[in-house]
């Protein structure tokens, strides 16, 4: 049955890919948490941690109507991030990489939350 026909209208697929790609986001954060609390390697939280931001800021990107070419510190330029927003997300111990990657989710929520208010950008 699809969403029209059980009374809910189906969203543009614009929005339908940015609720993808935040989900996305909200989930690799939650495998870089569990990697952490696990004491699994820096390396694998870092991945885990990367994917999330990179995620993020393609949706900011989107609602900033700027193309993503893969490159997540010329993406968060255009969105006018601090320069040292992503420090420490690809070194340092696990648990440092982590708090990076939530530093940089709580600008680009912010972010979004400023240019979709009518949407919850919680992470």
């Amino acid at each position: 049955m699809s969403s029209q026909l059980a009374g809910h209208p189906t969203p543009p697929p614009a929005v339908a890919a940015a609720d993808r790609e935040w989900i996305h986001s909200r989930n690799a954060l939650g495998i870089a948490r569990l990697l952490v609390h696990e004491g699994r390697p820096a390396e694998l939280v870092g991945t885990a941690c990367r994917m999330s931001v990179e995620a993020a800021c393609r949706v900011a990107l989107e609602r900033a109507s700027f193309p993503y070419d893969g490159d997540l510190e010329r993406g968060l330029r255009r969105l006018s991030a601090p320069v040292d927003l992503i420090a420490g997300l690809d070194d340092g111990q696990p648990a440092a990489r982590l708090a990076a990657c939530e530093r940089a989710l709580g600008f680009l929520s912010g972010y979004l939350r400023s240019e979709s208010p009518e949407r919850s950008w919680t992470f």
